[in-house]
């Protein structure tokens, strides 16, 4: 047993059902590994577009995203996937293949410090010199990946480690050890006292809120966090491009975080006076916990499964090392003998909210083309009361989604994370109807967006991951335009593209929308279809910087 077929068995051994890579220098061996194993290989036409797939599936599934390329180019391509894995805590395996040892340090083909370069975005990350140190390397990698706050790892592996055997004490462990699936489930219930403390923090203060993220959802908090909420009414924010854990429309809910014209609640948490914050970052989208977002004398509760998160930006006047589920279910317990008094407060909030979307209550109404991006999110609604796998990939369209269409925020909701880059939709969208075979997949995009990883079209048809995409079409980066007056948007407008002509040339079924009223019929149509649908809608360039059709200064 050669180095390649123990990593591709023990990759089976730990629960990893796809391999997302794209073949090239130094990943031969493992390839055929692949092939003689019968691990399913699915193999895309940009190194950028494996990885997005491979963190999508783990940050989907809360199990490892395993992702393979090739040497220099290959796996510098892959980085932004890992990145993005990074910043969102996904688990995730980065292999990348490299020529022999033999010749390191000689200049030989690709030759580049791989580990050197991907180590800053990763939890782990060596180059494997030698077959002996396999196993202790890939175990340590796993170990990393799934310890406190998931993350990315990273192992380099030579083409001749690949093909070299194994030592026999390592493949005799590999056959005697029980299969095991590594998947993202935090069991730490806190400290008593603390979670104690919080609630009576909570049933005392004036204004509280509870902002979750990706712990809570790495955690299955939701149902714990439901009848929290129910028990206390204490509006509940989620940050925003995190992953979701709030399954159903919870009228403590309020949304998501950031600014501006995305919600109006946001401004509410200028007056909190506490703060439970449960598996989150208090970062950019929480305004670093200080002013203007919230005040100076806003107190902060912070719970995550991980200690070292629990002072990054701010002190937490409590910090509970447990994961959410856990605490929550200890803060139910602790809060069922109290009188909460926190309605009044709710209303407030969620009056913010819906004066804002008041505003824009007008706006994209008349049946014209292009379409107002309000319009389009309008229209998607419907479709988010049925169990499809939502993707949200773009600037422009993805703050009127963020707007309109997040009464709730489900686990099968999906967005770029906390990056905020755009172009992982088109590949993204495989990977998530790999991860939910058996349900429909509805992927909104801005047209910047969609033509990152246009090609991947094909690779969705060829591994039967069929999908719609609503594509609105601006012709710009909207976001950008959008913050600048007419005269000053050099390097943000371009031309257009035909998405509905290229998925017909690629393979798939292209529609093209004429009338607003065309829309919705062409999305039920596209979710019944066992093809890649693309919806090409034309969109006004008019973003969250109009209104009436006035542009307004951005600050």
């Amino acid at each position: 047993m050669n180095g390649a077929y123990w990593l591709v068995e023990t990759l089976q051994r730990r629960g990893v059902e796809y391999v997302f890579a794209l073949c090239g220098n130094g990943l031969k061996p493992f390839l055929d590994a692949c092939v003689d194993l019968q691990m399913p290989v699915i193999d895309v036409r940009n190194e950028q577009s494996a990885a997005y797939m491979a963190d999508t599936w783990g940050r989907m599934t809360k199990r490892l995203g395993v992702v393979a390329v090739s040497a220099g180019p290959g796996h510098t391509n892959a980085l932004t996937g890992v990145a993005n894995a990074f910043w969102d805590g996904g688990p995730m395996l980065l292999i990348s293949g490299c020529a022999t040892t033999d010749t390191r340090g000689m200049g030989h083909f690709q030759e580049l410090d791989q580990v050197g370069m991907v180590a800053p975005i990763c939890k782990y990350a060596r180059f494997v010199d030698c077959v002996d140190v396999l196993e202790h390397e890939f175990t340590n990698a796993l170990g990393a990946s799934f310890a406190g706050r998931p993350g990315p790892v990273h192992l380099t592996i030579p083409s001749n480690v690949f093909s070299a055997q194994m030592p026999d004490s390592a493949a005799a462990r590999l056959q005697g050890a029980p299969p095991t699936i590594s998947h993202v489930n935090p069991q730490a219930a806190g400290d008593s006292d603390l979670i104690c403390d919080t609630v009576e923090q909570l049933h005392n203060a004036e204004k509280p809120v509870i902002i979750v993220g990706n712990g809570a959802f790495y955690a299955d908090a939701g149902d714990a966090l439901a009848q929290f909420a129910n028990l206390t009414h204490i509006p509940i924010f989620s940050n925003m491009w995190s992953r979701g854990c709030i399954e159903k429309p919870l009228d403590a809910y309020v949304g998501t975080t950031f600014g501006g014209e995305t919600n109006g609640a946001f401004a509410s948490l200028a007056e909190v006076d506490l703060a439970l914050v449960l598996g989150t970052e208090v970062d950019y989208r929480l305004g670093y916990g200080r002013p203007p977002v919230f005040s100076e004398s806003t107190r902060f509760i912070r719970v995550d499964v991980d200690s070292n998160e629990l002072s990054k930006t701010i002190e937490p006047e409590i910090g509970i090392v447990g994961d959410p589920r856990s605490v929550l279910e200890k803060m139910n317990d602790a809060g069922k003998s109290r009188q909460w008094n926190h309605q009044a407060w709710l209303a407030k909030v969620c009056h913010s909210r819906e004066t804002l979307l008041a505003k824009w209550a007008t706006r994209g109404r008349e049946d014209v083309t292009p379409l107002a991006s309000i319009r389009i999110c309008r229209e998607i609604q419907p479709f988010l009361d049925q169990d499809v796998t939502f993707l949200l990939d773009g600037g422009n369209i993805g703050r009127w989604a963020h707007m309109t269409l997040w009464n709730r925020h489900p686990a099968h909701w999906f967005t770029c994370g906390t990056s905020g880059i755009v172009g992982w939709g088109v590949p993204g969208a495989v990977a998530a109807k790999l991860a939910r075979p058996e349900k429909p997949v509805l992927l909104l995009s801005g047209d910047g967006s969609a033509g990152f990883t246009i090609t991947e079209i094909e690779t969705a048809l060829r591994f039967n991951t069929p999908y719609v995409a609503v594509v609105a079409h601006d012709s710009a980066w909207g976001i950008e335009a959008d913050s600048r007056s007419p005269e000053r948007r050099m390097g943000t407008v371009f031309g257009e593209i035909r998405f509905d002509r290229v998925a017909e040339a690629l393979g798939g079924r292209g529609v093209y929308i004429e009338h607003p009223d065309q829309l919705r019929p062409a999305i039920e149509r596209g979710l019944a279809a066992d093809t890649v649908t693309f919806i090409h809608v034309p969109t006004e360039l008019g973003g969250i910087g109009y209104l009436d059709g006035q542009y307004m200064e951005q600050e």
